[in-house]
């Protein structure tokens, strides 16, 4: 997943060191702990890509492989998992493909 800018709208991929300031700054971000060799992270992309673009919500993701002690901290130990953050807070934590119906229904819990 490539790296985009926040100011578009899309889904922006971090690193060890940003999570912390930019789920702190968001309402409500989605963090997705992914693998690029993961077929069920690489089929839920433009479901992300419509959640960032149609909610408030922060939607971003991050690679475990890459960022093991992030995962590690926020429980990702399979792929994708998906970690709901409130008011930089982890509030909600789901394993494994989600619809993009039941990922809008939880943004939709915990959004203003």
């Amino acid at each position: 997943m490539a790296t985009q800018t926040a100011e578009t709208d899309s889904v922006v991929s971090l690193g060890d060191d940003d999570i912390g300031a930019v789920v702190e700054d968001s309402s409500v971000a989605l963090v997705e702990f992914y693998t690029e060799w993961c077929g069920t992270c690489r089929r839920m992309e433009p479901v992300l890509e419509t959640i960032a673009v149609d909610t408030d919500a922060t939607v971003l993701t991050v690679d475990i492989e890459s960022n093991l002690e992030t995962a590690i901290e926020f429980g990702a130990q399979s792929t994708p998992t998906f970690v709901l953050f409130v008011d930089g807070e982890p509030v909600k934590r789901l394993r494994g493909g989600q619809t993009e119906q039941s990922l809008r229904e939880l943004i939709g819990r915990y959004s203003d």
